[in-house]
């Protein structure tokens, strides 16, 4: 197996090989690494409000489901001194 490099565009999902490769017979198995630039990765469109509401209960829903690793209340693992305050 040997590396070939070269930059290109993605159309409808594609990416063509330069001319110099394009020799290659059709169905010859090959090992594709696609790497994208940081600043031109295409942003996700912005999600509506029934979106974001169902991204936020899918989020509750599997914080709720998490297993309870502490069982002490929120008073106890803060800790009160004599007067009252946090210790």
């Amino acid at each position: 197996m040997h590396a070939i490099e070269f930059k290109g565009h993605l159309k409808e999902g594609v990416i063509r090989l330069p001319a110099s490769y394009r020799h290659w017979r059709e169905d010859r198995p090959v090992k594709v690494i696609v790497l994208v630039d940081d600043d031109e990765t295409p942003q996700s469109p912005p999600l509506d409000a029934n979106q974001r509401l169902a991204a936020i209960l899918k989020v509750s829903r599997r914080c709720a489901a998490a297993p309870e690793l502490d069982p002490r209340g929120a008073d106890e693992i803060i800790g009160y001194d004599a007067n009252g305050l946090p210790s």
